[in-house]
């Protein structure tokens, strides 16, 4: 009777652990076709967009933050802001029909709606990321920077190293100096993470 249930509790242990590995292989695996769609429309890396979309919102389509980011990729209203002048669209939805027909002639359209679109919120994304990686493109440790500036903003990075500190300081040096726990950690994991999909050759 006890190896009985001994065996039972076997199985439903292995089954338990079957269906959390694929429940965690469906959600971190669900956006690799859209990533690796828009990851090179903005010269970037699809192993990278990947391990911020993994940190900050762990493939949440839907997720917020107390600072009011939204998305997989955590895209904030200044970003969108800042993506609409780039675009030289007259307002929101002349931007967004760039992206998709869906909104096309459409008049006044949520934000917070379109935000929680993975491809609308992979396209603002990337679009930061890459404007980021383009101002600091000539620094020694530009990822780093880049990264620290998406999570914390540029006028943190510019009071944790002046430009000139930033063309000679390494990627270690510059981790070191970022003053906020949250943002040194956030940085040092999607190096990581990015390092680690490169190396699994996950998009290959």
């Amino acid at each position: 009777m006890f190896r009985k249930i001994l065996i039972a509790l076997v199985v439903l242990i292995v089954i338990a652990i079957a269906v959390a590995f694929s429940l965690f292989y469906y959600r971190t695996h669900r956006y690799d076709k859209l990533i690796a769609e828009i990851s090179p429309k903005y010269q970037l890396e699809p192993e990278l967009v990947k391990a911020v979309i993994y940190e900050e919102s762990f493939f949440d389509a839907e997720a917020r933050s107390s600072q009011n980011a939204i998305g997989l990729m955590q895209v904030t209203s200044i970003a969108v802001q800042e993506w609409i002048d780039s675009t030289h669209s007259r307002n929101l939805s002349d931007a967004l029909s760039n992206i998709t027909d869906q909104y096309k002639n459409q008049r006044d359209p949520q934000l917070e709606k379109a935000l929680i679109n993975p491809q609308i919120n992979m396209h603002i994304g990337c679009w930061y990321l890459q404007n980021l990686l383009n101002r600091y493109r000539n620094k020694s440790a530009t990822l780093a920077v880049a990264l620290a500036a998406y999570n914390a903003g540029p006028s943190n990075v510019d009071r944790w190293a002046n430009d000139a500190e930033l063309t000679k300081l390494s990627q270690t040096d510059f981790i070191e100096r970022i003053e906020f726990p949250v943002t040194r950690n956030y940085v040092k994991k999607i190096i990581e993470r990015y390092s680690n999909y490169k190396q699994a050759k996950a998009f290959k």
